[in-house]
């Protein structure tokens, strides 16, 4: 199945008959499985705190006593890293330690 948003009446086209076969670079698969495996470890509920909601409900009582509510400037691009390149890391740093945890 293929979804695209259509925002204006020209941007309707037809539905392709056949959907384009998607090849699969097996170094990309291989990192990709050893990535979640490498970071696979069970769900614990009580590990997570929701920031979001604690900042709302902070952003409403200053707004409530009159204090002035400051946002964060995001127009400023903040450090780029290749994703490949920090995934491949992260690969190497987690077989290291499982190898001398091993030994």
């Amino acid at each position: 199945m293929i979804v695209k948003t259509l925002y204006y009446h020209d941007e309707i086209a037809a539905v392709p008959k056949q959907v384009p076969k998607v090849t699969l670079d097996r170094n990309g698969l291989d990192m990709a499985k050893m990535l979640v495996d490498s970071m696979t470890k069970p769900f614990v509920p009580e590990d997570f705190k929701d920031e979001y909601q604690a900042r709302l409900r902070d952003a409403i009582m200053k707004k409530i006593q009159g204090k002035e509510i400051v946002t964060a400037d995001s127009s400023e691009l903040g450090n780029v890293i290749d994703l490949m390149e920090a995934l491949q890391k992260s690969l190497e740093i987690s077989s290291g330690k499982k190898k001398k945890g091993t030994a």
